[in-house]
Order: structure tokens, then C-alpha cells, then sequence
């Protein structure tokens, strides 16, 4: 063989492999478009669902967190018109507006309600709100056992401790209110 024939089948063959090539080149490039394409919709797919679960999941913490703030503020409510029906009887009591046996109903009946706002309370309030609450409770008691003076600006400033901190666990103010009155 001269190195003219060699030279034309070296030729030949880079022509026939190389249209090949461009063939082969072409075919990658469209089957590597083809399945990234495919790959970035699986991706796309499992990001939307993810998005969603967490849409899904925001949604439910906050419904569970505004039903949870719903329920402190019916059950402070609760609280309040227990503590100011206690109070109002203890105030009756020793104002000596109440008979003998009012007065044994009252304490009967503070008996009771303190139980309930205990249990109310013990359900969802933190604990300086059980602190203040066990503040006012335990000074009735003491009251009420004789062991004690009922006095109103004492109890009043209880009262408040409590009202105060109930307003800062369900988000009203942070600054505590005071009596300003005579």
C-alpha cells in the first residue's frame, strides 16, 4: 500500500466515524436534555408536594394556636367571674350584710369555686399565673379560717397580681395595672 490509499481509507474512516459522531453527539445532547428535563420535573414535583405538606402544616398549628388562645381567654373569663363572685362574698361577709347561714353558704360556696378555678386554671395557665392565683387563694383561706384580717387593699393587690398575670400569658400587655383610686 503507498501512502496515497492509506491516506484515502484514513480519510474514509474519520468521515464515516465522524458523521457518526455528529450523529452520536446530536442523540446524547437530545437524550441528555430529555432526561434532565425529566429529572428537574421530578425535583419540581417533590418540591410543590413538600410545599404543600408544610401549607398544610402551618395551617394546622395555626388553627391549633388560635383555638389554644380562644381557650384561655373563655377560661380566664371563667376565672374572673368566679374570683369577682368570691370576692363579692367575702366583701358581703364581712361588711355584715350576709345572715348566719348566707355566711355558711358563702364560704361553703368559696369552697367549691376555688377547687373549680384551681382546675381551670391548672389546665392551661402557666405557672406565675398559678403563683398569683395560689397567692389570692391561700390569703382567703386564711381569711375565712379566721387566721387573718380581711382587708380589701391587701386582697385587691392579690387580685391584681393575678389579673396581671393573665394579661401577659394571653398577650394583652406586659405592663401590669395598678389601682389609682381612692
Amino acid at each position: 500500500m503507498d501512502w496515497e490509499s492509506i491516506f484515502k481509507i484514513s480519510t474514509g474512516f474519520l468521515a464515516s466515524v465522524g458523521s457518526a459522531g455528529v450523529i452520536i453527539f446530536g442523540l446524547s445532547s437530545w437524550l441528555g436534555k430529555v432526561w434532565a428535563q425529566r429529572i428537574l420535573d421530578e425535583e419540581r414535583h417533590k418540591l410543590a408536594e413538600g410545599l404543600e405538606a408544610t401549607k398544610a402544616d402551618l395551617e394546622l398549628a395555626k388553627n391549633k394556636l388560635i383555638n389554644h388562645h380562644t381557650d384561655k381567654t373563655v377560661i380566664y373569663r371563667m376565672v374572673m367571674d368566679t374570683v369577682s363572685e368570691m370576692l363579692a362574698a367575702f366583701d358581703a361577709h364581712y361588711s355584715r350584710t350576709l345572715s348566719p347561714e348566707e355566711a355558711k353558704h358563702a364560704l361553703e360556696s368559696f369552697n367549691k369555686d376555688r377547687l373549680k378555678l384551681y382546675g381551670y386554671l391548672g389546665m392551661l395557665a402557666p405557672q406565675g399565673v398559678m403563683d398569683a392565683q395560689d397567692k389570692l387563694i391561700d390569703h382567703l383561706l386564711l381569711v375565712s379560717h379566721g387566721k387573718s384580717n380581711y382587708e380589701w387593699v391587701e386582697i385587691r393587690q392579690l387580685a391584681l397580681l393575678l389579673i396581671n398575670e393573665i394579661r401577659k400569658d394571653i398577650g394583652i400587655d406586659a405592663s401590669p395595672i395598678s389601682y389609682n383610686g381612692m
